[in-house]
């Protein structure tokens, strides 16, 4: 069932919301106001003169520079599916004219205010007519757009009703009134519009409250043709949005509130052409510069991008500016903490997107130079990937995981100066390197998609090393042993068999730098392809998860020197006297069975020597 789009409860009262299907509660009610309906809306009884459409009164349209820059939009209750329906639709109206509608926080003041249901009992969808809404704009919490029995219809109405609606807050009017409209349903004897009979239907509808001359000028009498008052089309669109059969209804005994398969949901060539010839060309469907901070920035090579950001703002990913394509995630009604969203979408064909990740700022703010939206970065398909610029204005920036694996492009990740940077997880990179410099916060730094580490240690609780080689030359050596948390699987959880994919690489130069790092607490190196690591001036260093093939750190070195390259890293560990025993642990592995496992690892350590407390 659907009710007509204006007209069903003619006593409208703008007052403030009811609370039902998750609206805002607390709101006081605004004072009674005496309304007329029309179709395509209400106007007061004081001003009751009749407002238009494919047909526009140039005295309700708004001027250009408001209609680019100032038509403010808020919600006052609703739930986060009802506003995004509605944010989405009304950009149809943007994509082809030049006009923008900027929706403010729900606290902000705003020229036009959207409520649903907030009338108990109301079955009717309304809106102001253009610039009227200025003469409401001091009663804020009342609704200016009303969207009512949403939770009964379909999206296809719904897209209707916005449609019809931010049409009429644009000036324009519901298609019947065209002073060229002649209905061919509805005619007596002498093809003249039959009065008496849809007089008769209002009437019944009415009566009580309006008298019928004056609801005739809004549901029979076409708008007057003055040219100096009125925008019009040369003839009537039956396609328009903003049309309604409801002659052809009344003709067959068809109550008006059980439409369905009538409404339009899209908007007509004509419609966009008229609205283009009042208010000019499209904006184009981006904000200007000045409405977004951009936070994050990279290439992108494929068709389906992910990922997952947290935040405690509202974020624009723009996918592809050239294409027009973008998405706004706003924060959910009420949140009190960070909120975590996926984002993801897919391209028509793969090629090289730039996406863009910005904060959007609020109406009229200016451009800060520095950002806490953003709290996370998760890349969790990164794959395609490359040329990264996470901006230094993000300041609440603890977290950045980018997941990579076979086709991922290797390249430089240079995170230097990343003061608030607390963990870094950089996943399947190939032969990808990584500086981290001056990064005074970070405790975190893993090539796995977390910190890999034991259950439990068994065993000697210290290092010891054979003061005489074995007959093979090798050296024994002593220590606890790893126990992990699944002991049913030879290899830790999640390691190994799941992410065989290499993470970083000293081709072409050292795969890690670290530098100025001191806070370092947690180094986590899964599969890599490195060869050297410098752990000096890392005084806070607990815990140190090296693993890669007997070529690389654990076990690589020359051929009567097994081991070289991890004693050369190990002989670079800050003391830890008077502190507590770090943590190491080895795992070397093999790609000769598939997937990757276990190998025994000999190390020749005749020139290495651990007097550092660390526990291995």
């Amino acid at each position: 069932m659907k009710r007509l789009f204006l007209l069903s409860t003619v006593l409208f009262l703008l007052c403030s919301c009811s609370n039902d299907d998750g609206l805002k509660p607390g709101q006081p009610d605004g004072e009674n106001t005496a309304v007329i309906p029309h179709f395509y809306g209400m106007a007061r009884l004081e001003n009751p003169a009749p407002e238009t459409r494919g047909v526009a009164n140039v005295l309700k349209t708004w001027n250009r520079p408001i209609a680019e820059e100032s038509l403010t939009v808020k919600f006052l209750n609703g739930t986060e599916y009802y506003r995004e329906l509605v944010k989405g639709t009304v950009k149809e109206w943007e994509k082809v004219a030049g006009v923008k509608f900027y929706f403010v926080q729900d606290n902000e003041d705003a020229l036009i205010r959207i409520g649903f249901d907030c009338v108990s009992g109301m079955m009717s969808s309304w809106a102001i007519t253009g610039t009227d809404h200025i003469q409401l704009y001091e009663q804020q919490q009342e609704p200016t757009v009303h969207f009512a029995q949403w939770h009964s219809v379909s999206d296809k109405i719904k897209r209707s009703d916005v449609l019809r609606a931010f049409g009429q807050v644009l000036g324009l009017e519901l298609e019947f009134r065209h002073p060229n409209f002649t209905p061919g349903w509805i005619t007596d004897e002498n093809g003249n519009v039959d009065e008496t009979k849809i007089r008769e239907y209002w009437k019944k509808e009415l009566g009580d409250y309006i008298t019928w001359e004056e609801l005739k000028k809004m549901v029979l009498d076409p708008l007057l043709d003055h040219a100096f008052l009125i925008s019009k089309t040369n003839s009537y669109d039956a396609e328009s949005v903003m049309t309604w059969p409801f002659y052809e209804m009344i003709a067959q005994n068809i109550p008006l509130i059980e439409y369905k398969e009538d409404c339009k949901s899209e908007l007509s060539v004509r419609d966009k052409e008229f609205i283009r010839n009042i208010y000019g060309p499209t904006l184009g469907k981006w904000d200007p510069d000045d409405k977004y901070l951009k936070l994050i920035e990279f290439d992108y090579t494929g068709t389906t991008p992910e990922f997952t950001l947290t935040t405690t703002k509202n974020i624009a990913v723009i996918w592809d500016q050239d294409a027009e394509e973008a998405t706004n995630y706003y924060l959910p009604v009420n949140v009190s903490s960070a909120y975590k969203f996926t984002a993801t979408h897919t391209f028509a064909e793969s090629k090289k997107h730039r996406i863009i990740i910005a904060e959007i700022l609020d109406w009229r703010q200016e451009i800060p130079t520095e950002s806490t939206a953003l709290t996370a970065f998760d890349l969790t398909h990164g794959v395609g990937a490359e040329n990264f610029d996470i901006k230094l204005l993000n300041k609440a920036l603890e977290s950045i995981r980018i997941i990579g694996g076979e086709g991922f492009i290797s390249q430089e990740f240079n995170f230097t100066g990343y003061n608030n940077l607390r963990e870094l997880y950089l996943v399947g990179t190939l032969d990808s390197r990584v500086t981290l410099e001056n990064c005074e916060n970070l405790e975190i730094f893993a090539t796995s998609r977390s910190v890999y580490k034991p259950q439990t240690l068994k065993g000697p609780s210290g290092l010891t090393v054979a003061s005489t080689p074995e007959a093979n030359g090798y050296y024994k050596v002593e220590g606890p042993v790893a126990e992990w948390a699944n002991e049913s699987i030879s290899i830790p959880e999640g390691i190994g068999k799941a992410e065989p994919t290499y993470s970083l690489s000293d081709l072409n130069g050292p795969g890690i730098t670290i530098r100025n790092c001191g806070n370092l607490k947690e180094i986590g190196l899964e599969n890599t392809r490195v060869k050297n690591i410098d752990f000096s001036n890392l005084p806070h260093l607990e815990y140190i998860y090296l693993s890669s093939t007997q070529s690389y750190l654990v076990g690589g070195g020359s051929r009567d020197n097994n081991g070289e390259y991890l004693c050369a890293a190990f002989s670079t560990l800050e003391n830890r006297k008077d502190l507590p025993s770090g943590v190491i642990v080895l795992r070397g592995i093999t790609r000769v069975t598939n997937p990757a496992d276990y190998m025994y690892v000999f190390l020749n350590l005749v020139n290495l020597v651990i007097s550092q407390n660390f526990t291995s």
